[in-house]
């Protein structure tokens, strides 16, 4: 059972470390929704590197969350475990071809043309309000698991579900964004989402990490 809480630290926090880093490794100049098809041309020319380690780092953070959600998953009753494991699932598909469209961008950007660049570039950076389905979905399950007669999940957790949940909902409105905070793949998907993300999947670490020592589940093993 040790070996299995250590996989589940070096899982999730790999998770938190490789989505830190790939936003690190673009800097502060990368394109946005706003930028024009020449602005998003002009920054693959020169950031191409930064583009390509952004896509790499996605790889591994895919493979630290599903490692991550198929540990907790095991720790969740039916069907709630298959709930929070789809959205797992989604959430790595969403990032994963997310990064592909970077790394496609940066493969020869000389040649590319101002207008497919920028199609290219928004469709990319829908991942932000779409991949808010696959949040819920790993949300919700926890919710019910902390109310009621049969309490499985602690309170604190559930109510960090709910209100991870609560804005995850809300922020599928940047589909409808063009510019600011709102905006596909902005500030409300990056930061605001991303921070409230990055403590909920802290406080499963914590939860998972405490079930995992717990004399049932090591009895159960």
């Amino acid at each position: 059972m040790n070996k299995v809480r250590a996989a589940l630290l070096v899982a999730g926090i790999g998770w938190i470390v490789f989505y830190v880093a790939s936003f690190t490794a673009l800097g502060s100049s990368y394109p946005t929704i706003e930028s024009s098809g020449q602005d998003v041309v002009d920054w693959f020319a020169s950031n191409r590197t930064n583009a390509q380690f952004y896509a790499w780092t996605a790889a591994f953070a895919a493979l630290a969350l599903t490692a991550f959600g198929g540990i907790v998953t095991g720790l969740l009753p039916r069907p709630h475990r298959y709930i929070f494991f789809g959205g797992i699932l989604a959430w790595v598909v969403t990032g994963m071809v997310q990064a592909w469209f970077w790394a496609g961008l940066a493969l020869h950007p000389q040649g590319l043309d101002p207008a497919t660049a920028r199609t290219l570039f928004d469709i990319a950076q829908y991942w932000g309000p779409i991949i808010n389905g696959a949040t819920m979905a790993m949300a919700i399950p926890f919710i019910p698991l902390a109310f009621g007669a049969s309490q499985l999940i602690p309170r604190w957790l559930g109510w960090l579900s709910i209100i991870f949940f609560v804005e995850q909902g809300i922020e599928t409105i940047t589909v409808f964004g063009e510019s600011g905070f709102i905006a596909p793949g902005g500030a409300m998907n990056l930061y605001l989402g991303g921070v409230i993300g990055t403590v909920w999947v802290v406080g499963v670490i914590v939860w998972s990490y405490q079930q995992l020592g717990s004399p049932e589940t090591s009895a159960a093993s």
